[in-house]
């Protein structure tokens, strides 16, 4: 399995613009095939920062997550609304 976790640092007054391009992401990406999880966490301590999280059955699950439109169609826009570039972690899950 893949985590993926994006931590973004949204434009002072945009953070409802990006939230409403942010929820067509996820509800495409929710019914995807290889997707487990996917949702957008708001930060309770930094105003203006939201985290993606999200989990993929496999790599091949996430490089076909990039090529959907709902992707491809809004990444650029949600980047536009970003005051810097987001904090990007891919993590697998340790089995006990």
């Amino acid at each position: 399995m893949i985590v993926l976790v994006l931590k973004v640092e949204v434009l002072e007054g945009k953070k409802d613009e990006f939230i409403g391009i942010a929820k067509r992401m996820v509800k495409g990406s929710q019914q995807e095939a290889g997707n487990m999880e996917y949702n957008v966490y708001e930060d309770l301590d930094q105003a203006n920062t939201v985290a993606f999280i999200e989990k993929w059955k496999d790599q091949a699950a996430l490089d076909q997550h990039e090529k959907t439109a709902h992707f491809t169609d809004n990444i650029g826009k949600l980047k536009s609304l970003c005051a810097k570039p987001p904090i990007r972690s891919r993590f697998d899950i340790i089995e006990f």
